[in-house]
C-alpha cells in the first residue's frame, strides 16, 4: 500500500482525506466526539415561548464512515414540540453534520428530535454523523419543560471537549473513561472535580490534585464506663491517588475519659477505602481548658475514623493526611 503524505503542494484533496487528517491530527483519546471548548454550545430555556437556544460552536464529529470533520455554527433557537396528552416525552437537542466543506466551518444543522411518549421515557437515538447537546423532558399534557445539558456530562460517553495541551476535558460525575481505551500518558481534565488525571501504563489513572471536599458523619460515642456522649462539629475528608486528607473539629459533650477506642466518624462512601486500617495522630483538648495534647487516629478499612486518647476530651482538632502506599491500597 503506498504511502500518503498531508499536504503537498498541487496535490488535490477531498473531504474524505481532510476528515482521516482531522481524526488523526486531533488526539481524541478514545472518544468518537470532540467539542472544542466546555464553553461553546452554551443552552438556555425559554418556557414561554418553548424554545431552547443554543449557542455558537466548533466541533469535531466522528463521522460513521470513518475519520472526523470540524465543524462550526453560529447557534439557533429551535422550538419543543407540543407535550403528549398521554405520557411524559424525551426529546433529544443535536448538532447534526450537513456537509463537508473544505474549511469545515457551516456545517452544522441544530435540531430537536422529538422522543417517543412512554411512562418512562427515554432520548431517542443520536443520529449519525451528529452530537447530543441536551435532553428535553416534556411532562404530559403541560407547557413546562427541562433542559439537562449532555455535551461531556457522560450520558453520551463516546463525547468530551477538548481541554488545551492535547488533554480531554469530562464531566461524567466523578467518573472516568475507560483507561485501555485511551493511550499511556493521555491527560483527562474532570471538571467537576477539578482534577487532571494521567493514564499510567498499567492502565489505571492517577492524579496528584486533590479532589473536593467532602462531608463526614459525626457518630455518637460511649465511654468505658457507659456514659454516651454526643459528637458534633465539622470534619471533611478528600483524596488523590497518592493520599487521604481529613480536616475539621468535632466536639464531645460531655467532655469525657473515654477511655477506649471510639468511631466518631465516618468517611464518605465515595472516598476511597484503605486495605489496612492507617494511623496518626491529631490535636485535642482537654476539658474545658486549651491544656491540649495528642491522640491517635485512624483511616479504617470499614471507612470509619477510629479514635483514643489519654485523658478528658473536650474537641477533636484534625488536620491529618494518611499516605497511600502498596501496603495500604493493594
Amino acid at each position: 500500500m503506498a504511502g500518503f503524505a498531508w499536504f503537498q503542494e498541487g496535490v488535490t484533496y477531498g473531504g474524505n482525506d481532510l476528515a482521516n487528517f482531522n481524526s488523526l491530527n486531533i488526539p481524541r483519546l478514545g472518544m468518537t466526539h470532540l467539542f472544542a471548548s466546555t464553553s461553546e454550545f452554551l443552552m438556555n430555556s425559554d418556557q414561554t415561548a418553548r424554545t431552547v437556544a443554543v449557542g455558537a460552536g466548533n466541533v469535531l464529529v466522528g463521522l460513521s464512515a470513518g475519520g472526523a470533520t470540524w465543524a462550526w455554527t453560529p447557534g439557533a433557537t429551535v422550538a419543543v414540540p407540543t407535550a403528549s396528552s398521554a405520557n411524559p416525552r424525551r426529546d433529544l437537542v443535536i448538532a447534526r453534520l450537513t456537509s463537508l466543506a473544505a474549511d469545515g466551518t457551516n456545517g452544522l444543522a441544530i435540531e430537536i428530535v422529538a422522543g417517543t411518549p412512554a411512562a418512562t421515557p427515554v432520548a431517542p437515538a443520536r443520529p449519525a454523523n451528529a452530537v447530543a447537546l441536551g435532553w428535553v423532558d416534556v411532562p404530559k399534557a403541560t407547557t413546562t419543560f427541562t433542559l439537562t445539558v449532555t455535551r461531556y456530562q457522560g450520558q453520551y460517553r463516546d463525547q468530551a471537549a477538548l481541554a488545551g495541551r492535547g488533554a480531554l476535558a469530562v464531566d461524567w460525575a466523578g467518573q472516568l473513561p475507560t483507561a485501555s481505551a485511551v493511550s499511556v500518558g493521555a491527560i483527562v481534565y474532570d471538571v467537576g472535580t477539578n482534577q487532571r488525571w494521567t493514564r499510567k501504563g498499567d492502565g489505571t489513572w492517577f492524579t496528584s490534585d486533590p479532589g473536593p471536599w467532602k462531608l463526614c458523619t459525626p457518630q455518637n460515642v460511649q465511654a468505658k464506663d457507659g456514659t454516651n456522649v454526643t459528637v458534633t462539629g465539622t470534619l471533611y475528608a478528600r483524596e488523590d491517588s497518592t493520599k487521604w486528607e481529613l480536616s475539621g473539629q468535632l466536639t464531645f459533650s460531655p467532655s469525657k475519659d473515654i477511655d477506649q477506642l471510639t468511631v466518631p466518624a465516618l468517611i464518605p462512601a465515595t472516598i476511597s477505602r484503605p486495605t489496612q486500617n492507617t494511623y496518626g495522630s491529631s490535636g485535642q483538648t482537654y476539658g474545658t481548658t486549651s491544656a491540649g495534647g495528642v491522640g491517635r487516629i485512624a483511616l479504617m478499612a470499614n471507612g470509619s475514623m477510629e479514635y483514643g486518647n489519654d485523658g478528658v476530651i473536650a474537641n477533636l482538632y484534625v488536620n491529618e493526611q494518611f499516605s497511600k502506599s502498596p501496603w495500604n491500597t493493594a
